[in-house]
């Protein structure tokens, strides 16, 4: 790569090319034989599933942990960038930025269908619990809580909190070995174990965001078939595709600012839209009190919940459910973490955990009682049969067919097919700066923005990638391909747990920003 206009930048290609080229041999087999690929996917598949969802899990329990510790330590006070390091960005862009990017497509094609699904199909053999039963009500809440609100969102920090501290504060590189610096030692100088970190990382990301855009297709195309009355078939994705691309190619080339800001603050007005058109003609009464009450639930049984494997019951539904939703999470982790803690500049990490596992999380819970509670609400009160939908039609059709039942449907259903646009157009752009970032060497504070064509070149291939596995595979696919993201990311993901533990107990040993009696100070705070 030669020299462009934000400096001395290169294309790291050991970085580079084997997630890439992998990602592309993906693409090219499923083309070729698609029997041969699906043979193949189902069978690492399995054998993820089987193997290795007890890591995930207790990697997601070990990321609350750490971060309810350092919110509360020295290292919570201490301001990424330096002491005199100032917010890039305004409070509410640094929310809607974060809120957008990891809520993403994810939460407006689940928020509606999933509770739907564990209502029709609650697993029976781990819990008792009947189909169609007041306890599987009770039960699908509770599950949405524990798969859309902390944890998620803890697994998205800790990487955040640990990059912008070793980025910005202990200057290091730009890259994802820089998280997991404090608990490789001196080996994170080595440049073989960067290539292999950040190459791994980007593999991971390219799957997980391959999955949640892979939602976002599916979701949009039902909108777009309840709108039109056009078949949400693998035509209408591939169109759907193409055009979510060209305008994050226009968006990704504008720059951070201009693209991921613009794209997230419209965003968050529609969402508050959204949830206020619930919340004053939705059944209102009843999602608080059925929230209110599977909140408890989700609390009291937080351990048990979040580390079931269903091992016990030899259960393959904790697989396909809460192992999917932490790899995926931990797929995108690594990488949005990289942004998530870019954009935290200024901040202190209190702060930052503050925001990001506190108010997006409630927003998150807040999301899926209005959004969640009314699509239990109209299943349960004979407004239309969400289940007959998800089994018959497909998950995609879920969130119309309930909108469809409510008041000014034809104006709300525009709304939330815009909404899952700008989400899916958000998350491309934050995660493919990030993904073009640790292919480039030369990214700095002062020179950010890696260049447009390499932005370009992960877009196109992730997206292709989505395309195929939705339209050979069906919403399983994006399951599929989540899981293979988050096998390799669960690694990276326990280096950075330790990492930030590290870092809680021993954060000046790395701080370069500190000044000559600065840290006896800190020590005295």
């Amino acid at each position: 790569m030669e020299k462009n206009k934000n400096g001395n930048m290169q294309l790291r290609k050991m970085t580079f090319f084997p997630p890439f080229i992998l990602l592309l041999l993906i693409v090219v087999v499923s083309l070729i034989s698609k029997d041969t690929f699906l043979n193949l996917i189902n069978n690492i598949n399995n054998w993820i599933i089987a193997n290795v969802g007890w890591v995930f899990s207790i990697i997601a329990v070990g990321t609350v942990l750490v971060a309810i510790a350092a919110a509360f330590s020295k290292f919570g006070n201490v301001r990424i960038g330096g002491e005199d390091a100032k917010p890039e960005i305004s409070t509410f862009s640094w929310f809607t930025i974060a809120l957008t990017t990891t809520m993403a497509a994810g939460v407006l094609f689940w928020g509606p269908a999933e509770p739907i699904a564990h209502l029709s199909a609650p697993p029976t053999e781990l819990t008792g619990i009947l189909p169609m039963s007041n306890e599987a009500l009770k039960f699908s809440m509770e599950t949405m809580f524990l798969h859309w609100t902390f944890i998620p969102y803890a697994i998205y920090t800790v990487p955040a909190v640990v990059f912008g501290f070793m980025y910005y504060n202990a200057k290091r590189p730009f890259s994802i070995t820089s998280e997991m610096a404090p608990v490789l030692g001196k080996y994170a100088d080595n440049k073989n174990t960067s290539k292999i970190i950040d190459a791994m990382t980007l593999f991971c990301i390219g799957a997980g965001m391959a999955g949640s855009l892979g939602q976002g297709i599916m979701n949009m195309s039902g909108g777009i078939a309840e709108l039109t009355g056009i078949p949400s078939n693998a035509s209408m994705w591939m169109i759907v595709a193409i055009v979510i691309a060209a305008i994050f190619i226009a968006t990704a080339v504008s720059g951070l600012q201009k693209g991921i800001k613009l794209c997230a603050d419209i965003n968050v007005y529609g969402y508050v839209v959204f949830l206020l058109f619930l919340l004053f003609f939705g059944a209102t009464a009843f999602v608080f009190n059925l929230g209110t009450e599977a909140f408890g639930g989700f609390v009291a049984n937080f351990f048990e919940k979040s580390l079931l494997t269903g091992a016990s019951a030899d259960s393959q539904w904790p697989q396909w459910w809460t192992t999917f939703y932490w790899a995926s999470w931990m797929a995108w982790a690594p990488t949005s973490g990289a942004f998530m803690g870019r954009i935290a500049y200024g901040r202190t990490v209190k702060q930052t955990l503050g925001l990001y596992v506190g108010v997006c999380a409630i927003v998150s819970a807040l999301w899926m009682i209005l959004v969640g509670g009314n699509s239990l609400f109209a299943q349960i009160s004979g407004a239309v049969d969400l289940v007959g939908v998800y089994n018959n039609v497909g998950v995609e059709a879920v969130p119309y067919s309930m909108l469809r039942s409510m008041p000014f449907s034809q104006v709300i259903i525009p709304l939330f097919l815009l909404l899952i646009f700008l989400s899916v157009v958000t998350a491309c752009n934050s995660n493919m700066t990030a993904m073009a970032g640790i292919s480039t060497q030369g990214i700095t504070p002062d020179s950010p923005e890696a260049p447009a064509w390499l932005k370009i070149a992960w877009g196109v291939i992730v997206m292709t990638l989505a395309y195929i596995m939705i339209a050979t595979v069906g919403v399983n696919g994006v399951k599929i391909i989540a899981n293979f993201g988050g096998m390799f990311a669960g690694i990276i993901m326990l280096g950075t747990t330790i990492s930030c533990a590290i870092l809680i107990f021993n954060h000046k040993k790395y701080d370069k920003t500190l000044k000559d009696g600065e840290d006896v100070l800190t020590d005295l705070q």
